[in-house]
């Protein structure tokens, strides 16, 4: 018996419906995973991203279904204020995480963000996934067009103490068209903290 060979091209298409769900689950996940407790942030999509940014690493992330693939890179800063945010938003002393554990917040904090999305694209495919997160140099961006011709947005965090920017790229291997409700989206939110596998 011979098996089918999975087309893996980037063949099909988004529609502006799906392109707009994408972009709100992406919203709402990074307002989930990057704002501490107490504190208020907007996120906004951007033409493009800064051309001197002092974010040069980031976090890469993907979710992966036989009809589509999304990259999400979170960018951040590798200093004092960024540090002193994610030991905020995981309830840790000011000045206690080391140079690791910085690392591993910033890790768990995409992890957070794409389990989010994970959990609410699973109302739509069955057969979904996610990889653990992967830190890169921000110059690693130039290369994501090798996934194939997709849809592409940008969009940056504002109204905390430091702006954090993130990047998506989707590409369909067939065409993709759904939708999310806003009910849709606070249930799901209300169902428990990423499981951890």
């Amino acid at each position: 018996m011979r098996l089918a060979k999975l087309d893996t091209r980037a063949n099909g298409t988004l529609s502006e419906r799906a392109k707009s769900a994408f972009n709100e689950l992406l919203k709402r996940a990074l307002l989930s995973s990057l704002v501490p407790e107490g504190e208020s942030a907007e996120v906004v999509p951007i033409g493009e991203l800064p051309v001197k940014m002092k974010e040069r690493r980031g976090v890469v992330l993907t979710i992966s279904t036989y009809s589509f693939r999304a990259v999400i890179v979170i960018l951040f800063r590798q200093d004092a204020d960024t540090r002193a945010h994610f030991e905020r938003l995981n309830r840790v002393e000011p000045g206690t995480w080391s140079a690791q554990a910085f690392q591993d917040g910033l890790a768990e904090a995409g992890n957070l963000c794409v389990g989010a999305m994970n959990r609410w694209l699973g109302e739509h495919y069955e057969h979904i996934g996610m990889s653990t997160p992967n830190m890169v140099d921000r110059e690693a961006l130039a290369y994501m067009d090798v996934l194939g011709k997709g849809y592409s947005r940008q969009f940056e965090v504002r109204g905390m103490a430091i702006p954090f920017f993130a990047t998506m790229q989707v590409v369909a291997y067939e065409n993709v068209d759904f939708s999310v409700s806003a009910e849709s989206l606070a249930d799901t939110a209300d169902s428990g903290e990423l499981e951890m596998f």
